[in-house]
């Protein structure tokens, strides 16, 4: 019984050992840090059509998927090799994949409302929509991810992002637009890739390359 517990034990601690490279913290701080300030360039840019106001949350998101990508193969793998885990650790990715799948079809449907005349019975203040839509949007889905990584540090980072919208709604009155979306966002994830970075460097440090 006691060897069960400590190989449970075991594997928990290098399941975790994944996020100790700070690269998913790297990649969720550019991913949050372009809700802002894709926005903020947009708007000094005038980069007044959709597609083109767009293109720099594109640009950031795809910096992030690369450096996300490129970090395990090249810096992480190398470092601590490739580990399989037991039936339940993969039975729980199942699930997050799943859960993934449905949150994207919801996304969809939430994206069409707008253009439907349901919109006119919601009778909500903007300050309650924009929490509603964060902790939606965002602090729940992350919070399901985090659950299913065992990823400790996103709890965290979701209830910073998922509050985004609703100081945005705050700041709206006090220092206009783009200043409104561009410091909770921007400071938020600005904060994560800098913990990031630390964990990051710390990593480097800790298991160096050997040949």
């Amino acid at each position: 019984m006691a060897e069960n517990v400590d190989l449970k034990s075991l594997e928990r601690k290098a399941y975790r050992s994944i996020f100790e490279d700070g690269v998913w913290d790297l990649f969720i701080g550019l991913i949050i840090l372009s809700l802002g300030f894709s926005t903020f360039l947009s708007s000094i840019l005038n980069l007044n059509e959709l597609w083109f106001a767009i293109i720099p949350t594109l640009i950031l998101n795809i910096i992030a998927f690369l450096i996300f990508f490129l970090g395990k193969k090249f810096i992480t793998i190398p470092r601590l090799g490739i580990v399989k885990f037991g039936q339940k650790r993969k039975s729980k990715q199942q699930k997050l994949k799943l859960f993934l799948f449905i949150f994207f079809i919801l996304n969809i449907i939430f994206l069409i409302l707008p253009f439907t005349d349901l919109v006119n019975f919601i009778q909500f203040k903007p300050l309650i929509i924009a929490l509603i839509l964060g902790l939606g949007a965002i602090t729940l889905p992350f919070v399901v991810v985090a659950y299913f990584l065992d990823f400790i540090r996103l709890y965290f980072y979701a209830i910073l992002a998922g509050l985004g919208f609703f100081l945005t709604e705050l700041l709206y009155p006090i220092v206009g637009t783009p200043l409104d979306i561009l410091l909770p966002f921007g400071i938020t994830g600005g904060v994560i890739v800098v913990i990031g970075l630390y964990y990051f460097i710390t990593f480097l440090k800790k298991y160096p390359l050997t040949k």
